[in-house]
């Protein structure tokens, strides 16, 4: 009996080792699922992170600018404008120097080819593209051509000379935005006159030629008169009378009486002045006058000889 209990005691003791066990193996198989979705976690994390790199990294990659590309023509004549880019380009804006801005629309093109005519004299072209996604360049540029077309004041009005190796068919001339105005001309040379409105405008000039090529020339023009003088002798042919007028006020007249030069200053501007100027016996009295308006435009001169005995 001693060895049957003996017996049943040693497998109620096994036993009792079997139940103790599995709840040892559930803890461990929890314990080990858990650093799997802990790794599995760490995993998904670095992967998202990573994508999210690659994504900003393409994102960056794709910002672009477009491209500006000039050129001369084969005269020189004309700047050759090229715009390209591997998005569409919403619009392009040039200018000369400060003038009135151009705008080329884009049109939903990638190549943008305009002829630009290049004015006379020295100018700086200002050009900006503008893409769809709003990214822009911008380029300044200093061109220099031939003057053909020649502007100055005479008298009141305003002189247009030119001269061209092809023949000038005709001219046209606009101030500001009104309407333009034709000339004919037929011919290689231009010496033509037009009125000049008061205040500063903008004029434009253009000559066509034969073959249909244009000639431009933009300038402001501010609407200013010479000063005009008039020089006579007083009944006893023993003085000169001078009498300077200017509409916008005068600065300054250079008198040389005899050889002896003198300037008098005018002060506030007055539009009217008159002086006179006694006559030497046995002279020739010689006289020059030039009179200067507040714009710092001068008159012709006026010269004069006389005596006492001449008229």
């Amino acid at each position: 009996m001693n060895q049957i209990l003996s017996t049943s005691n040693t497998t109620t003791s096994k036993k009792k080792v079997r139940k103790n066990s599995g709840p040892a193996d559930i803890k461990t198989v929890v314990r080990v699922f858990a650093i799997v979705m802990i790794i599995f976690g760490i995993f998904m994390i670095g992967t998202g992170s990573y994508a999210i790199f690659k994504d900003n990294e393409s994102k960056n990659s794709e910002v672009t600018k477009p491209v500006i590309t000039e050129a001369l023509n084969e005269d020189s004549t004309a700047v050759i404008l090229t715009i390209t880019h591997d998005k569409e380009i919403d619009r392009i804006e040039y200018s000369w120097n400060d003038g009135e801005v151009q705008t080329i629309t884009g049109n939903g093109r990638k190549y943008i080819e305009q002829e630009i005519e290049i004015p006379g004299g020295t100018n700086t072209l200002h050009v900006r593209a503008v893409d769809v996604q709003g990214q822009e360049i911008s380029t300044d540029k200093e061109y220099t051509a031939e003057e053909i077309i020649h502007l100055s004041i005479s008298g009141s009005k305003l002189k247009i000379t030119a001269e061209n190796e092809t023949e000038i068919s005709y001219m046209t001339y606009r101030w500001d935005d009104e309407e333009e105005q034709r000339i004919d001309i037929n011919a290689t040379t231009v010496d033509q006159e037009i009125d000049i409105p008061m205040g500063e405008h903008n004029l434009t000039v253009i000559l066509v030629d034969v073959n249909n090529q244009t000639i431009t020339k933009e300038q402001k023009v501010k609407g200013v008169t010479k000063p005009t003088i008039e020089v006579r002798l007083d009944e006893a042919k023993e003085n000169y009378l001078i009498t300077i007028t200017d509409e916008t006020g005068l600065e300054k007249v250079d008198f040389v009486i005899r050889g002896e030069e003198k300037t008098v200053n005018v002060e506030d501007g007055k539009t009217e002045l008159k002086y006179r100027v006694k006559l030497n016996d046995n002279d020739e009295n010689r006289l020059e006058v030039t009179a200067y308006n507040v714009d710092g435009v001068a008159s012709d001169t006026v010269k004069r000889a006389a005596n006492k005995t001449s008229n």
